[in-house]
């Protein structure tokens, strides 16, 4: 599932992509990329010129793997985040990218998302987001509240 956020008066908007057609219609601050298929991959690509790692969601994650940055730019945040699930609690892994200087790349400003199922931190954020004008402000401010949501939802 391919999810597009924008910023309109100060609160997040959630757009669901069903083509490429659509996603060239936002100018998103977050792609969200929720199990997604070749073809929403693909899209991200076309459109963004933002090539997905095939290992971005690899259970092994070494030091160097989870922090880094790319020659164009790009900076590369992989993180675990909790499922509080009383059957099944686990971990899910998210992997960030995230362009803030490189201006000769459409993904300048936005952050995406890849992982392979719902994380109700994601939920929690996209709640307060458009009830809480202000809240975010950039790509930046999506990534550094994520984790604070999930700082807060683990504390629980």
């Amino acid at each position: 599932m391919l999810n597009v956020f924008t910023l309109a008066n100060g609160r997040l908007f959630q757009e669901e992509i069903e083509s490429l057609e659509e996603l060239a219609r936002f100018k998103p601050i977050w792609v969200d990329l929720e199990d997604p298929t070749p073809e929403e991959r693909r899209w991200v690509k076309q459109h963004f010129g933002l090539s997905i790692p095939e290992d971005a969601m690899d259970e092994d994650i070494e030091e160097s793997a989870r922090f880094f940055e790319e020659d164009n730019g790009e900076l590369h945040v992989r993180s675990d985040f909790l499922i509080d699930d009383e059957e099944d609690p686990r971990a899910v892994r998210v992997a960030f990218i995230l362009n803030e200087h490189n201006d000769t790349l459409k993904s300048q400003g936005v952050l995406f998302s890849i992982h392979d199922e719902d994380v109700p931190v994601f939920r929690l954020l996209r709640m307060r987001a458009r009830r809480m004008p202000g809240l975010i402000e950039d790509a930046k401010d999506v990534l550094l509240m994520l984790f604070d949501a999930d700082a807060e939802y683990c504390a629980d």
